[in-house]
């Protein structure tokens, strides 16, 4: 390979890291220009004494007990692959990681972060190790759905009457069945004892990648209690962070209108889906976007969504700062690891 091919790609991913900032500031400068109005208003109203301090730190309570979880879930993911790894471990990756969803140009998602840092540190298994972060996020991506597909069909009759929310609930019910077929027939043994995968496994350069991850659905398929625990804590993770999500609006909102809790278990989850296109670091704008409209179909006053997700967003970083403690306690390693460019962005090609 030559010397201007590597580059070039180089290159490429450094514009697209600035154009990614670039993004998410033109989506929050549409959002405050079209609710100039609401928002003027309601930060007039927004005093020391209107915010119900109370329900802001139930927020952040909730939300860093949910990010918690999240590493728990991981850790439970990774320890059934027999690899080296405590809990100690899955906090400092994870953290290190969520701190990566929030920094400056040059950053990529965290989910990556954390599987370079694992791969590393699992030198003869690095394919298993990364396979654990994409499993993770596959079943935190399931249980969003399942809460949203769930609290939709328990507020069914509010919601056949409306038709700019069936295309949600269409979404987080195939998104549900979808994600429950997979991790069904992840789990049956005939699945990967095919001599299918004895042939692919022969094949040049993929072949032992392929392999090797077969060889972890299979520890998997022995350990399926595993699996449906942290199901359990993805549940109990995304509860939180609705949660929090309510308690946040709560805070800002005094005593105006707000969705029920019910409500947010529904619109929340289809939320955080948007927020999770890697079209900006984050989800910033997008997540305020979809959260903003969706709070305005369900009666709330316009900008009150906004204002929710910037107070969410506030808590988020707050506790992203931890990471930032582990992150320059071994700046060094983890550089070297992630192998960060002089503009501080990640190759995650030659990180792997």
């Amino acid at each position: 390979m030559t010397e201007s091919s590597i580059t070039k790609p180089a290159g490429w991913r450094r514009h697209w890291v600035w154009a990614k900032w670039l993004v998410a500031s033109t989506f929050l400068a549409l959002l405050f220009r079209h609710h100039g109005p609401g928002l003027s208003k309601i930060t007039r109203e927004l005093t020391w004494q209107t915010v119900d301090w109370l329900s802001l730190l139930t927020a952040v309570a909730l939300c860093g007990g949910a990010i918690l979880l999240t590493f728990l879930r991981w850790y439970c993911l990774v320890a059934a692959q027999r690899l080296k790894f405590t809990v100690r471990d899955a906090m400092r990756l994870g953290f290190i990681g969520y701190l990566f969803n929030f920094v400056g140009p040059g950053s990529v998602g965290g989910d990556l972060v954390k599987a370079v840092l694992l791969a590393k540190e699992q030198p003869d298994r690095r394919t298993t190790a990364v396979a654990t972060v994409l499993l993770d996020r596959i079943l935190g991506l399931l249980a969003l759905f399942l809460i949203g597909a769930c609290a939709a069909w328990c507020q069914w009759d509010a919601i056949q009457q409306r038709a700019e929310v069936q295309a949600i609930v269409g979404l987080l019910a195939v998104g549900s069945v979808a994600g429950l077929i997979g991790l069904g027939l992840m789990m049956i043994p005939a699945v990967t004892q095919s001599r299918v995968w004895g042939w692919i496994a022969r094949l040049p350069v993929i072949g032992h990648l392929i392999a090797e991850l077969v060889d972890g659905v299979r520890l998997y398929q022995s350990q399926r209690r595993v699996l449906f625990l942290a199901l359990g804590i993805s549940l109990l993770g995304h509860l939180g962070t609705i949660s929090s999500f309510y308690f946040s609006a709560r805070a800002i909102s005094g005593t105006k209108f707000l969705p029920t809790y019910a409500q947010h278990l529904f619109f929340i989850p289809a939320g955080e889906l948007a927020g999770i296109v890697p079209l900006s670091p984050g989800g910033i704008g997008l997540l305020e976007g979809a959260i903003d409209s969706l709070y305005e179909l369900n009666g709330a006053a316009a900008g009150t969504g906004f204002l929710t997700v910037l107070a969410y967003r506030a808590v988020t970083i707050a506790i992203s700062l931890i990471g930032a403690g582990y992150y320059f306690s071994s700046r060094r390693e983890i550089d070297q690891a992630l192998h960060v460019e002089p503009n501080g962005s990640i190759d995650p090609i030659a990180s792997t």
